[in-house]
């Protein structure tokens, strides 16, 4: 008998499903779903804060629902060539940095000024605050689980990602799409 994970659009997951037969990976529309789900969710949350006069970040908005397209791609690109026999490794080594360039061309369009930087280098600033933001999330998620036995693994693993978001906007923010000093006017200096 195989235990699985049964997915909850808001939080990935909600309990422990038993299954005979073997998992298998959720499908594309499944993720557009979950995405769609969501992202009335973080809607629903950024209305709440403006009305209690919560201060909320320029862009942060706009940098979630675009955090949300890229678990799209990633995850329905994963299970697409889980679907096509390809391991799940290779799918998630492939599937991984599609998801990063489409989030980094989505933030660079529609979430952030221009910063007066080549492309290149504005994408590889990107790619250092991304793995950064990633290790944050997973040695979060390691804490959590360790210091907390009884914490579900899921619950250790949003942690994780909420720690990591809030790193991921700042550094994206203020690294990756700061604008250029030598493009910048000088009343901004």
């Amino acid at each position: 008998m195989l235990i699985t994970l049964a997915h909850s659009p808001i939080f990935g997951f909600r309990g422990l499903k038993s299954k005979l037969a073997v998992r298998t990976p959720p499908r594309a529309a499944q993720v557009v779903f979950d995405a769609r789900c969501s992202m009335s969710v973080m809607s629903a949350v950024m209305d709440r804060a403006e009305r209690l006069g919560v201060p909320i970040p320029k862009g942060l908005p706009k940098f979630l629902a675009v955090g949300l397209v890229g678990l799209v791609v990633d995850l329905g690109l994963f299970s697409l060539l889980e679907r096509f026999g390809v391991s799940f490794l290779v799918a998630r080594a492939i599937s991984l940095p599609v998801a990063t360039l489409a989030t980094w061309l989505l933030n660079r369009r529609v979430t952030f000024a221009a910063t007066g930087r080549k492309a290149h280098d504005e994408a590889i600033r990107y790619v250092i605050v991304t793995a950064v933001a990633q290790s944050v999330n997973y040695l979060v998620m390691l804490a959590a689980a360790s210091y907390a036995h009884a914490l579900p693994h899921v619950v250790a693993a949003f942690f994780g990602s909420v720690v990591a978001t809030l790193f991921s906007y700042t550094g994206q923010r203020f690294f990756t799409f700061a604008p250029h000093p030598e493009r910048m006017d000088p009343a901004q200096k």
